[in-house]
């Protein structure tokens, strides 16, 4: 029979041996206790207070570190744009902040940060600038109501000059309309609002003057047509390249005059090979008439294309 005595020994030696053992590798299907309690009867419900608070530090989101978890004043942090003249418009590119840097600003589009009068929707005056930041120079504003000769005004939310010059031909008058801005061309009307208020407009302009005289639009003969006689309201189209879905020709007109269809035009300004190719508009006596391109007009009438 086995001794009680020897069999307490052998389970005092074993449980000895046994973290020797598992240091070398042994596996224990029994997971540590988490409750921090003692072997010497300490108290286990303080352990576990602490061993949850040590679990979800990790999970407590600190607000002071703006940096990715978001800001005190600002959610999400906010995009600041550099300032230099100091007009609140800011240029690219942008910085990610929570509050405003200095030098910033929190709006962009600033068409010349080294210049406080010129910003979006500044007042554009007569300066040969781009005022407003809107690509497009000495247009109508409440300030500006002429400039360079030509009288400015605004329809439809759309620019409008209409010029008064001593002699300048079509391909001119349109180089002079695009010199403005990108979107800006020699006039098309689409209406017979449109008409009758632009005729007032260069009437006012020329304050009556030759019942006879004309302003250079953006009519012109399409260019499967261009160096064809055919007298044909439907071979036109406006310069802008709209169509013309309005028409508002003079009695007997386009004519196509002094056309020799056994001559084909170099350029528009060929006047060895006429073509009247080019549209005017009679602003006292009404209508359109086609002329050719290298002829001298006494004005011309411009449009920039109407913001989105």
């Amino acid at each position: 029979m086995r001794s009680p005595r020897l069999g307490s020994v052998t389970r005092t030696l074993l449980l000895a041996v046994t973290p020797t053992l598992c240091a070398a590798g042994c596996f224990v299907d029994v997971p540590p206790a988490l409750t921090g309690g003692s072997s010497d009867g300490g108290d286990a419900t303080e352990g576990t207070t602490t061993s949850t608070t040590l679990a979800t530090t990790g999970d407590i989101h600190d607000d002071t570190d703006a940096s990715s978890k978001g800001c005190p004043t600002t959610s999400p942090p906010g995009k600041w744009y550099l300032d230099q003249d100091g007009d609140d418009w800011g240029v690219e590119p942008a910085q990610i902040a929570c509050d405003e840097p200095p030098g910033t600003a929190p709006e962009r589009g600033d068409c010349d940060d080294h210049d406080s009068e010129r910003f979006p929707g500044s007042l554009e005056v007569c300066d040969g600038e781009d005022d407003d930041c809107d690509e497009i120079v000495d247009e109508f504003s409440p300030v500006n109501e002429a400039c360079h000769g030509c009288a400015l005004a605004e329809r439809d939310g759309a620019p409008h000059w209409f010029c008064k010059v001593d002699a300048i031909d079509w391909v001119a008058a349109r180089a002079a309309c695009s010199a403005l801005g990108w979107t800006v061309d020699l006039l098309s009307l689409h209406s017979e609002a449109d008409d009758l208020w632009a005729r007032k407009q260069v009437e006012a302009l020329f304050e009556g003057g030759d019942p006879m005289g004309t302003v250079w639009i953006g009519l012109r003969r399409a260019d499967p047509h261009w160096t064809g006689c055919e007298a044909n309201p439907a071979h036109w189209e406006w310069s802008d390249g709209s169509p013309v879905d309005y028409s508002a020709w003079s009695m007997g007109q386009p004519d196509s005059a002094s056309c020799d269809p056994m001559c084909e035009p170099v350029d528009a300004l060929d006047a060895a090979c006429p073509r009247e190719n080019c549209g005017q508009m009679l602003y006292m006596l009404g209508g359109w008439n086609d002329r050719a391109c290298f002829s001298a007009g006494v004005g011309y009438a411009c449009r920039a294309a109407p913001p989105p």
